[in-house]
Formats: structure tokens, C-alpha cells, sequence
């Protein structure tokens, strides 16, 4: 696979659309095109109150990070507020310099607790692997993450990286880092995380946006301050986690036992 940097812009929820351009400006100034991911949400959050409004901004929103994917050759990767036929969605876009705006996947697992279900519409299917310079990527957001079913699915695609984005809670962090790990070894490949920071409708945000590779080791990790980071795929983490065992397939576990 070719050589791809990733990274993460770990903001705290955004009230305003132009509060996203000093982070294009950071990533306009970095050395190399990468693909940058914001967390779940970030403008406007979990305001459900207004949800309309939010979803009407993020349509003005949408556009600039379409035309900075554009104009500069970097891919951006975020969920937003999405409206259709009167539903609302958590849908995850990527924005991308050479095939436009792809609407990838909407948000399957709803956080009951936080009353996502009683707004939001869940996706109708798993997401699709995008696939950029040879690197294959599966997603998911936030709450997806607790259930392995839905990238285990994905993995018949054989991805080498997941992507997801989140508004996890301080409260249960030792969640948010124990499941990345997890996802990352049992599908041997990396797992590049953003999580929102700060204060917000569901309480504070844990941050700990990171980069873990497929043997579970972490390439890099923010703490709960605003802050970017990057890194640079390696093939070859991948290449010999799976030549030593691949644990991805079983010889004794017939598929049909799932149903």
C-alpha cells in the first residue's frame, strides 16, 4: 500500500461554522496531503433542541470543508447532522479532492441513554470500504464501538484502517481506550480515533483522539486539550501481524454458528 499520513483535529463542539477554519489553516500548513478526521458531530453536538438549525448549518459547512478537500489535495472526514424526508441521521462523510463529497455511512448504534434514538434515524447498513492510494478503510461512530459485530462485517473487506469518531464521555474513558485496542488486534489493523473535547450536551468529553496499530500499540495520543496530531501508516506493521497469525479467519469456527 502506499505510504498515507492520518490524523486526527480533536476540537470541542463548534457553535459557529467559520470556528473550523483556524484547524483547515493548521492543516494547510503541514508538510504533507493526509487524511484529517474530526469527531462526532462537532458543530452543534447533541443539541437536539436544534437540531434544525444544525443541520441547516452543517449543509454551509459541508461545502467548505468540500471545497478545502478540493483546493488543497488533503481528505476530511467527519459526522454531521443529515436531514432526509423529515428523519434526521448521524452520517459520516468524507470529503475528497478527487471524488467529491461521499456519504459513507449513518450511525447503526444509537446511544439509548442519551436519547439519540428519539432524533435520529439508525443507518440502514454497515459501511462501505473507501479505498484511497491502496489504503482500504472501514468506520464507525462512537457507540458503534462496543459492538464488534459491525467490524467484523467490515472486515471481509480486509481494511487496513478504521476510522471513528466519537463524543465519548470522561466518565467511561477507560472504555474508550480498551475497546480501540480491542477493535485494532482482533481485525488486525489500525484504528484511528477522534473524540471531542471539553464540555457538551452529554457532559464533559474524554478527548484521547489516537492512532493504534494493529498488534495494539499506540502510535500517538492527545490528551483532553484541543490539539492536532499525525502519523504514517506502516505496511509492514500490518504485513507481519498477520504473516505471525491471522486471527481475523478461523478453520474451526463455521459461520453458520452466528445465526
Amino acid at each position: 500500500m502506499d505510504t498515507l499520513c492520518v490524523g486526527v483535529c480533536q476540537t470541542p463542539v463548534m457553535n459557529k461554522v467559520e470556528e473550523i477554519n483556524p484547524w483547515l489553516d493548521k492543516i494547510t500548513g503541514q508538510d504533507k496531503k493526509s487524511l484529517w478526521v474530526f469527531p462526532e458531530l462537532f458543530l452543534g453536538g447533541f443539541d437536539y433542541e436544534h437540531k434544525e438549525l444544525w443541520t441547516d448549518k452543517c449543509l454551509k459547512l459541508k461545502d467548505i470543508m468540500a471545497g478545502f478537500a478540493k483546493d488543497t489535495g488533503n481528505i476530511l472526514g467527519a459526522s454531521l447532522w443529515c436531514r432526509k424526508n423529515s428523519r434526521y441521521y448521524n452520517t459520516f462523510y468524507l470529503f475528497t479532492p478527487d471524488q467529491g463529497v461521499l456519504e459513507v455511512y449513518s450511525k447503526l448504534h444509537l446511544f439509548l441513554p442519551g436519547k439519540e434514538n428519539e432524533h435520529f434515524t439508525a443507518g440502514e447498513s454497515p459501511p462501505q470500504a473507501y479505498q484511497w492510494k491502496d489504503i482500504k478503510m472501514g468506520f464507525g461512530i462512537c457507540h458503534d464501538l462496543r459492538y464488534p459485530e459491525l467490524f467484523l462485517i467490515q472486515n471481509d473487506s480486509e481494511p487496513d484502517l478504521f476510522v471513528i469518531n466519537a463524543q465519548w464521555p470522561q466518565a467511561r474513558i477507560e472504555h474508550w481506550l480498551t475497546l480501540l485496542k480491542a477493535r485494532a488486534i482482533e481485525n488486525q489493523c489500525y484504528v484511528l480515533a477522534c473524540n471531542g473535547m471539553g464540555s457538551s450536551a452529554l457532559g464533559k468529553l474524554a478527548g484521547h483522539s489516537c492512532l493504534i496499530t494493529s498488534w495494539g500499540k499506540t502510535e500517538f495520543i492527545l490528551n483532553e486539550n484541543p490539539g492536532m496530531k499525525k502519523a504514517t501508516l506502516d505496511e509492514e506493521v500490518i504485513k507481519n501481524d498477520r504473516k505471525m497469525f491471522d486471527s481475523r479467519r478461523s478453520p474451526f469456527f463455521d459461520m453458520k454458528f452466528r445465526k
